[in-house]
């Protein structure tokens, strides 16, 4: 019953991944037709059934636009108000200046000329502002995107009413300012009596002023008398004949026909038919990665923590591109989508990576705009992603991935567009861009592996990299407490890594587990041949005592690796590495001690359960034969080649090796990786003379 639930709990995983993608997707039917510019028609000759209109490509649209927006006349406000102020200030300021004047002259010649010729001076000046005001002065613009070339013409609204004016006749305050100083310096050397200074830009004032509203509005009602439509298609009209090359113009009339199409079909189609069609699909692309975990790596597909991680993944890439593609400012392509395969490469095999990762391209492959040439390059550079980091212990495999990313994205994407276009210089420069900054996106894997090691209970090869550091705070505490003991997991592991690199397996997990298989052993160091230096404690006690003092070593492991947090799949060497196998010395002992006596066997065997793995085998048979290693008479070749053939002889026969996926082909090359690194561990050496 318990199992049934629980394959029904991974059915319902996947089925609310089904639905949630279904949603994100766009709500309409596909275009029957695929087609490429600068590809043959594949398809059977195309006649069209209606009328549709032939729209403008973007291109041609682009630059009627811009067109229409250089050419638009600005719009300005003419202020009739401000002559009449600035007049007024003048009078009243001219005459104050006059009179001050007037009171400091003491030749009275002077004085009478000067009080004759004011007027006049006062009059050619106001003659002055005033040409300036009916003009016009323009208002300093702050809109950068506002440009008024001096050969163009704008609007100036008086009174309501919009009239044409060249903008040359337009002045500026500088302009202004510059052309009454140089008039009222011709007016000075006129006289012999001497003239006020006046500051004149208190009188240059704007009155011709930018109206943005009113510019934009018909900027909007210019740019909306632009027809998208180039012409029209009539019903049994051929559009197109197989293997007819697809050029520009039929490229736009096919494109204008899937447009034409999915707009028709949108304001009659069924939504739930729609919705039923599309759950079909996803849910059967999400099957092929739920039958394949279920056939194919029952470690994933058994854990119901590690399974979510791979619909939760896929919706997560397809909820961001989905969100990209329904603005319009964003690039598709600047989803890092390759950090999907990068980080499942990263803690499985590439295979599983390379489906994973194919699975979630098919769904967003709904979404893209193109969506075969999408697919196609996805495809491959998730491959280069998975190449990258199939063994991930460097932060520079990231780096150089990251690099190798963006190389395949613009020499695919490069290579489709002259397929498609023809010509180099029709490459798309904003579209390497978006690829740039995708692979630089793809930098964040990194951190977001450490993330989804905590979360769905991944281990990562930096993390077993990590593990294995003799400086971690129990190895430390091993080497100090059981020293003895610190050395043969060192052997251990270096044995077993080698062993492991010669049969495929994980050689860093390996390199973990042996290096922690024995860290028990620091609770009473003492009682372990390796440690002793002297008296052996075993001799003062029973045999059954030693035996359980042995066995608890085990135990007394799991707890500090529960205590250290050390990860389930290295804590799982410490509890494999002995399995129930008997400790015979002990055994043997018991027996001479108590001949006669019927004796439970039973009593003398570890409580560990059987290696379940390559990597738990070797460890296995690696340690059982280093540690006995140790105490050979003589290292010879032969000696050496017996002791492993037996240990290894003996670990079959007991049945310990039953459970582990590892075949005798491979426990030979075990073999031959002990007996080559014993042999170097204990070869003869040259007797120096004294």
């Amino acid at each position: 019953m318990l199992d049934k639930f629980n394959l029904f709990f991974k059915i319902l995983i996947f089925l609310i991944a089904s639905v949630i993608t279904v949603f994100l997707l766009p709500n309409s039917n596909k275009f029957g037709y695929e087609f490429q510019k600068g590809e043959p028609w594949k398809h059977k000759n195309l006649i069209a059934e209606y009328d549709f209109p032939v729209y403008k490509n973007d291109d041609v649209f682009k630059q009627e636009r811009d067109s229409i927006l250089k050419n638009t006349k600005p719009y300005f406000k003419y202020n009739g108000e401000m002559l009449n102020s600035v007049l007024e200030k003048f009078n009243s300021e001219f005459d104050l200046l006059a009179t001050n004047i007037l009171s400091g002259l003491k030749n009275t010649e002077q004085t009478l000329d000067l009080k004759q010729n004011v007027p006049k001076i006062k009059k050619d000046l106001r003659n002055k502002i005033i040409s300036f005001y009916k003009q016009g002065i323009f208002e300093p613009i702050s809109d950068e995107t506002l440009l008024i070339p001096e050969s163009s013409e704008i609007f100036i609204v008086k009174d309501n009413i919009a009239e044409s004016y060249p903008s040359k006749q337009i002045y500026t305050q500088k302009k202004a300012y510059n052309e009454i100083v140089k008039f009222y310096s011709n007016l000075k050397s006129k006289y012999d009596f001497p003239l006020p200074d006046i500051n004149f830009l208190n009188y240059i004032k704007y009155n011709v002023i930018y109206d943005k509203q009113m510019t934009q509005k018909a900027e909007e009602q210019l740019l909306e008398s632009i027809s998208p439509v180039r012409g029209m298609v009539q019903a049994g009209e051929r559009i197109i004949y197989k293997g007819q090359l697809i050029n520009d113009d039929k490229y736009q009339i096919l494109t204008s026909l899937k447009r034409q199409y999915l707009s028709e079909y949108d304001s009659h189609s069924n939504g739930i038919l729609v919705f039923s069609g599309q759950f079909i699909l996803v849910s059967s692309i999400f099957a092929i990665l739920f039958l394949y975990l279920f056939f194919y790596n029952t470690k994933i597909f058994n854990n119901n923590r590690k399974l979510l991680y791979f619909p939760f993944f896929s919706v997560l890439i397809v909820v961001i591109s989905a969100a990209v593609a329904k603005q319009q400012v964003l690039d598709i392509y600047l989803v890092p989508f390759t950090i999907l395969p990068l980080i499942t490469a990263t803690f499985y095999k590439p295979r599983t990576a390379f489906l994973h990762h194919i699975i979630t391209i098919l769904l967003i492959g709904y979404i893209a705009a193109n969506g075969f040439e999408y697919i196609f390059i996805q495809f491959v550079v998730g491959f280069v992603a998975i190449s990258g980091v199939s063994r991930l212990n460097r932060r520079s495999q990231v780096l150089w991935t990251a690099l190798l990313i963006f190389i395949t994205y613009f020499v695919l994407y490069s290579a489709l567009t002259v397929i498609r276009e023809g010509e180099i210089a029709k490459i798309d420069l904003s579209k390497i861009a978006w690829f740039a900054g995708s692979s630089i996106l793809v930098l964040a894997a990194y951190p977001l592996i450490y993330f989804f090691e905590k979360v769905f209970g991944f281990l990562s090869d930096v993390t077993l990299i990590e593990l294995s550091d003799t400086n971690r705070p129990v190895l430390k505490e091993l080497a100090e407490k059981a020293p003895g003991s610190f050395q043969h997991s060192v052997q251990v592991a270096n044995i077993s890594e080698a062993a492991a690199r010669k049969i495929g397996a994980n050689p860093l997990l390996v390199r973990a587990g042996a290096m922690y298989h024995d860290i028990g052993k620091m609770k009473n160091p003492s009682f372990f041949i390796e440690n002793q230096h002297s008296d052996n404690p075993h001799d003062k006690i029973k045999a059954l005592k030693s035996v359980e003092i042995i066995k608890k070593h085990v135990t007394d492991g799991v707890k500090l690796a529960k205590k250290h947090s050390l990860p389930k799949e290295v804590s799982d060497f410490i509890i494999t590495h002995h399995a129930n196998a008997k400790i015979t010395w002990f055994l043997h002992k018991y027996k001479e001690q108590h001949k006669g006596e019927d004796i439970d066997e039973d009593k003398f065997r570890h409580h560990g359960i059987l290696p379940y793995s390559k990597e738990t085998a070797i460890v296995m048979i690696v340690d059982s034969v280093e540690a006995a290693s140790r105490s050979l008479p003589e290292y010879s070749e032969k000696s050496i080649d017996n002791l492993v053939e037996n240990i290894v002889k003996s670990k079959i026969s007991d049945n310990l090796l039953i459970e582990a996926n590892i075949t005798f082909a491979e426990i030979n090359k075990v073999k031959k990786v002990l007996k080559t690194k014993l042999k170097n561990i204990y070869h003869t050496r040259v007797v120096y003379p004294e």
